[in-house]
């Protein structure tokens, strides 16, 4: 495997239910999303298969697992372990940008992402 660097303004965004994705970078065992999570946008809690990480970059957000809420704020770095349930809200009034890595790798591509979107819809 090659050595993979991308920008975030070079990485191709997709609209989900959950905001903005670009793929950032995606390796074996690893991958990095960026999201852009709209102002006023809350998001039940699904199962994530595995571990991750959940990074705020700018505003605040908070993430709701097991019936309690904590928030996180700029610079705020949050560990999911696998199986566990999470869901955001963003109460803010403009856009919240994080990182989400997590491991293994939910998808590989913008394609499979769309693709998981669209069996989830339909």
């Amino acid at each position: 495997m090659d050595i993979e660097i991308r920008t975030i303004d070079e990485a191709e965004g997709l609209q989900t239910p959950e905001g903005v994705m670009k793929s950032l970078v995606v390796g074996c065992n690893l991958a990095v999303m960026h999201l852009v999570i709209p102002a006023g946008l809350e998001v039940p809690p699904p199962a994530h298969p595995g571990e991750g990480v959940l990074y705020c970059l700018s505003g605040e957000l908070d993430v709701v697992s097991g019936g309690k809420t904590v928030t996180i704020s700029s610079g705020t770095a949050m560990l999911v372990p696998s199986g566990t349930e999470v869901g955001i809200k963003n109460r803010q009034d403009a856009a919240v940008n994080a990182l989400l890595i997590s491991s293994p790798p939910a998808v590989r591509s913008v394609e499979e992402l769309e693709k998981l979107i669209a069996r989830h819809k339909g």
